[in-house]
C-alpha cells in the first residue's frame, strides 16, 4: 500500500522571532496551533525508524501518518516546542549539527546575519529519554555538494559516529544542510550507513519515494492555517480544503463567517450531485 506522508520542516520556534530569520521561524503560538490541527484531524506523527520498519514489512503505519522534523537543534525549540509535542502525545525527529552542540549557529551568519544558541548534549540526550528520534545534520553544516568527496565522507560519517557515541545507540537518519545534495553525495550517504535523508525540496513524501531524497514542507512566519492545511492535505483548492477540513475550521471562526462557509460548501456539494 502506498501512503502519503507529509514531512514538516521546522527550524526555530520562538516567542520573539527575529525578522532576519522569518522564513525559518514560527511563533510558539503558531506551532501550538499546528499541533492542535494535526490532533484534530487525527494525524499520527511517526519517526523515520517506523517508516523503515514499515518498508521492511515489520510494522504497519497509521491511517494518516506524518513526520515532524527540526533542523539544527536550536535551544528555542527545546524550550518552546518540546513541551507542546509532549502534551500532544506526539513524537518528532531532531537533526543535530554535532560541531555546534552547546555553541551558537555561526554557520548562519554569512547566510542571514544572525545566530542562535544550539542545545547542549544534556538536552539532546534528554530528547532520546523522552522518546524522540535524533538524526544527523553533519558536523559543520556545509553544503555537501560543494566540498571534496573526502570531506563529505568525514562530515557524514563523523556526525553519525559522534551521535552514536554520545547517545549509545545507532543513528540512521540524516537531513542535508541547506537541502544541498547531488548523486555523489547520495552515494556517500549510502556508504556511511544512513537509511533516510531529508531534503528541503517542497512536496509530500510517499512510501515509494527515494529514501535518500525525501521532500519536506518548510514552516515559516508566512504560514497561514489555510496554507498549513494545504501542505498536510492532498487537496489544493480552497473550496476542497474547506470541505475536507470543515469541522476543524468551523470551530475557529465567528458565526457569520461559519454560515458563509457552510453555504459555499453546500452549494458545491449540490452541484456535484
Amino acid at each position: 500500500m502506498k501512503y502519503r506522508i507529509p514531512i514538516l520542516m521546522y527550524h526555530q520556534v520562538s516567542h520573539v522571532p527575529d525578522p532576519k530569520y522569518r522564513d525559518y521561524t514560527v511563533t510558539t503560538q503558531t506551532f501550538s496551533t499546528h499541533m492542535k490541527i494535526l490532533r484534530s484531524l487525527r494525524y499520527v506523527p511517526i519517526t523515520f525508524s517506523t517508516l523503515m520498519d514499515y518498508k521492511e514489512g515489520t510494522t504497519d503505519l497509521p491511517h494518516k501518518p506524518i513526520i515532524i522534523t527540526f533542523d539544527d537543534a536550536m535551544q528555542d525549540v527545546m524550550d518552546n516546542a518540546v513541551s507542546i509535542l509532549r502534551n500532544s502525545g506526539f513524537t518528532a525527529v531532531f537533526y543535530i549539527p554535532t560541531n555546534y552542540v552547546g555553541r551558537k549557529s555561526s554557520w548562519m551568519v554569512p547566510e542571514v546575519g544572525v545566530e542562535f544558541p544550539v542545545a547542549d548534549w544534556t538536552a539532546i540526550r534528554s530528547l532520546e529519554a523522552m522518546g524522540f528520534e535524533v538524526g544527523a545534520h553533519t558536523m559543520s553544516h556545509p553544503r555537501l555538494s560543494k566540498i571534496s568527496e573526502k570531506d563529505c565522507y568525514e562530515e557524514l560519517y563523523g556526525s553519525r559516529h559522534k551521535l552514536e557515541v554520545m547517545l549509545g545507540r545507532e543513528v540512521k537518519h540524516l537531513a542535508y544542510p541547506f537541502g544541498d545534495y547531488n548523486e555523489r553525495v547520495k552515494m556517500i550517504v549510502r556508504e556511511t550507513g544512513y537509511d533516510t535523508a531529508c531534503t528541503t525540496e517542497k512536496g509530500t513524501a510517499t512510501t515509494i519515494n527515494d529514501m535518500l531524497a525525501l521532500p519536506r514542507w518548510n514552516m515559516g512566519m508566512d504560514e497561514t492555517v489555510l496554507s498549513f492545511l494545504s501542505k498536510i492535505s492532498s487537496e489544493r483548492s480552497p473550496i476542497g480544503l474547506l470541505t475536507k477540513n470543515l469541522q476543524f475550521i468551523i470551530g475557529k471562526l465567528p458565526k457569520p463567517v461559519k454560515k458563509i462557509i457552510k453555504d459555499v460548501v453546500r452549494k458545491k456539494n449540490n452541484k456535484n450531485v
